[in-house]
């Protein structure tokens, strides 16, 4: 599902990282900063926004990378 959001949420006492619309995660963890690391590092490849919740699911933040420039 390239083009995508990627959201890192909490749920059933791990975090996860999926993308939006999927419920397949891309990654599950106990650690927070593992979670979120996969989900920056996949939002960037892909050039869509990283949705970041918070423990009760609310919208902590919103990063975007969709404006980066061609690497290449």
């Amino acid at each position: 599902m390239a083009g995508s959001n990627v959201e890192t949420f909490y749920e059933d006492l791990l975090w996860k990282t999926r993308r939006e619309g999927s419920a397949q995660s891309l990654v599950v963890s106990t650690n927070q900063s593992e979670a979120l690391d996969a989900g920056r590092r996949a939002a960037v490849r892909d050039r869509v926004d990283h949705l970041i919740r918070d423990v009760d699911g609310t919208l902590l933040c919103q990063n975007s990378y969709r404006d980066l420039p061609n690497r290449y």
